[in-house]
């Protein structure tokens, strides 16, 4: 096999690296037949064409996760080294002893650069006053920064950030990444190309000090706090505007909801939209969102059988609540079966007791305690089904009457 040159687009092109370890690896490609380069000046991305020949392939998310971490370390032959792990995994052998020795150093290194890159960045913050964008510098020979400006970027609500380093600058302007090495002019950076971060994102964030709604939801979708997030398809944030006077909270995204990453678009949210229709409540002019952010279930050989989401679940979840209430403060939060009510409350809630009666909340607005559509479409009897819609209506109806007139 003659002897192969991959172009990337730039030093820390994850991304590009991936595409050609998936074609190369796949094509049981050596790692010694392999150049990899950078792009400059002017110059493209070269990447190797599909092969529709090449044997596909599945790695262990501890090895990605690893190679990342090479992509984004100090090592002049880091692209190689994270190839040579994949490609020993595709042709069985262990990695030779010289290569793991190195590959664990950088590793630490990568590790702690992440961690003192986010401490560092954190107190700056605690004395930034938010007026002016914030400018930091870091002595590092990594890629460090690279990997967590998406971390900067949410950690400042998507506010403008710059930080400069020995050899280039990385800067978040509000509306794009650019990145200028020493000597060159500002180029584009896409987040998308980048690698993973060696530290989990959401443990690091102070959710409290993230005010972009925006900037929550796309947090919310690295959260691997709960095991319920390693099984789930997606995250399925809430959804509705950032000014709502209504919030509806329910347990937890379906099934349905978790393949469309959107709450209540299943049998029970066509409901909930026809409850809304006739109680003279506009949907777009609410929020909608859940206690729980990932589906929890059970899987048979046909199915995934919705389970009700525990204490854990509901406690690793809940600073993602707080931030959705925080940042839209919604004059009315109407829950929408037990978990909810629970969650909200902050105590154990039987539906029957608590149901169709204004709940002074902590932070100044009405809740309002009814069941979950859901319920609705689990009741066998078509009267007892009418009788409870039209009362579940009557409870939106009681919630929507605590709105003042919109201000115009």
């Amino acid at each position: 096999m003659p002897h192969m040159t991959v172009t990337l687009a730039h030093e820390a092109d994850f991304a590009g690296w991936r595409t050609a370890t998936r074609s190369l690896a796949g094509r049981h490609t050596p790692p010694a037949d392999i150049t990899w380069q950078i792009a400059g000046g002017t110059e493209s991305a070269t990447l190797p064409a599909p092969d529709p020949e090449a044997a596909r392939f599945t790695v262990p998310r501890a090895v990605m996760e690893l190679a990342a971490i090479m992509v984004q370390s100090a090592l002049p032959d880091r692209f190689t080294l994270a190839y040579t792990l994949v490609y020993d995994h595709v042709m069985g052998m262990p990695t030779g002893e010289e290569a793991a020795d190195r590959m664990a150093r950088a590793r630490d290194d990568v590790i702690t650069h992440t961690r003192h890159l986010r401490d560092a960045f954190r107190e700056a913050l605690s004395g930034h006053d938010g007026t002016t964008p914030y400018q930091g510098r870091m002595e590092t020979p990594d890629l460090v920064p690279e990997s967590n400006a998406r971390f900067l970027t949410l950690q400042r609500s998507f506010a403008p950030w710059q930080l400069d380093m020995p050899d280039r600058t990385l800067r978040w302007t509000g509306h794009e990444m650019l990145r200028e090495a020493l000597g060159q002019a500002p180029r584009p950076l896409d987040p998308t190309s980048l690698p993973p971060p060696a530290l989990p994102m959401v443990p690091d964030l102070d959710i409290t000090r993230i005010t972009s709604l925006r900037a929550v939801a796309l947090a919310a979708k690295t959260c691997l706090i709960c095991p319920m997030a390693a099984h789930a398809t997606q995250t399925v944030f809430g959804e509705g505007r950032e000014t709502a006077r209504m919030m509806f909270v329910g347990e937890q995204p379906g099934d349905i909801e978790d393949r469309a990453g959107r709450p209540f678009v299943g049998p029970a949210g066509q409901l909930f939209d026809r409850a809304l229709h006739e109680a003279g409540i506009g949907r777009d002019d609410t929020y909608v969102t859940n206690t729980v952010k990932h589906f929890k279930f059970r899987r048979t050989p046909t199915r995934r059988i919705h389970e009700k989401a525990g204490p854990a679940e509901i406690a690793a979840c809940a600073p993602w609540l707080a931030a959705e209430r925080r940042i839209i403060r919604p004059a009315v939060v109407v829950m929408l079966g037990v978990t909810a009510a629970s969650a909200l409350l902050g105590r154990a809630v039987t539906i029957s007791r608590e149901r169709s009666r204004l709940i002074a909340l902590e932070d100044g607005s009405d809740g309002l305690v009814t069941v979950h559509p859901s319920y609705l479409l689990r009741l066998p009897d078509e009267a007892a089904r009418a009788r409870e819609y039209d009362r579940f209506v009557n409870d939106l109806r009681l919630a929507a009457s605590r709105l003042a007139p919109a201000v115009t």
